[in-house]
């Protein structure tokens, strides 16, 4: 049974934008892994298939081929599921594709959770980027520890630092967060704007 409709009861109920965790779901006789974007009004703005399954995915699902962004509340998103996060060209996409915050709902083993972290946190600071990480909890082999990226930046010495809050409690729980996006998105164009994508080939 799909987990589609109680989410979707969620963001109607609570009036909130809930991207959805990842599920494998038939669209046109094929599987895909996807992480269903749900408005506050609880209809489906539209879904991010996973595009790097991992292991046995492979057997199952079929990969995505794009990724997309959503525009959610006034502002937009980008969806890396899971294992997306390990590959850098999917949040520089998102990024130079305009989104304002970067989701990533993962499935995440307790033994690989700190390299996760560092992963989060990477794609957060050379995308100039927040990233809302929620990874599954399920002990013994899920613990959790989801995470949010955010980014401060040293008035002074005009240099960016990550800023985590961590979920670190062994249960089920709530992670609550402000998130200037107008600081994250001065960061990003002043990156950005130093970038040389003509030298970014390989001859």
């Amino acid at each position: 049974m799909s987990p589609l409709p109680g989410l979707q009861s969620i963001a109607e109920e609570y009036g909130v934008v809930v991207v959805g965790g990842a599920f494998y779901e038939k669209a046109k006789e094929r599987i895909f892994l996807n992480s269903p974007v749900i408005g506050s009004n609880g209809e489906v703005i539209g879904r991010q298939p996973k595009v790097h399954l991992f292991r046995f995915e492979k057997k199952i699902a079929r990969p995505g081929n794009d990724y997309k962004i959503f525009p959610v509340g006034g502002f937009k998103i980008g969806v890396l599921v899971c294992y997306d996060v390990d590959f850098p060209e999917v949040s520089r996409i998102l990024a130079l594709g305009g989104a304002d915050l970067l989701m990533c709902p993962s499935r995440i083993v307790r033994q690989g959770v700190e390299p996760w972290h560092q992963y989060v946190t990477i794609r957060s600071l050379e995308n100039r980027i927040a990233v809302v990480a929620p990874n599954v909890y399920s002990p013994p082999l899920f613990t959790g520890q989801s995470v949010i990226v955010s980014l401060k930046e040293d008035p002074k010495m005009k240099i960016s630092h990550p800023r985590m809050r961590v979920f670190k409690a062994q249960r089920e729980g709530i992670i609550v967060e402000d998130i200037d996006l107008d600081l994250h998105a001065r960061l990003r164009k002043e990156r950005f704007a130093d970038r040389r994508p003509e030298t970014y080939v390989w001859n």
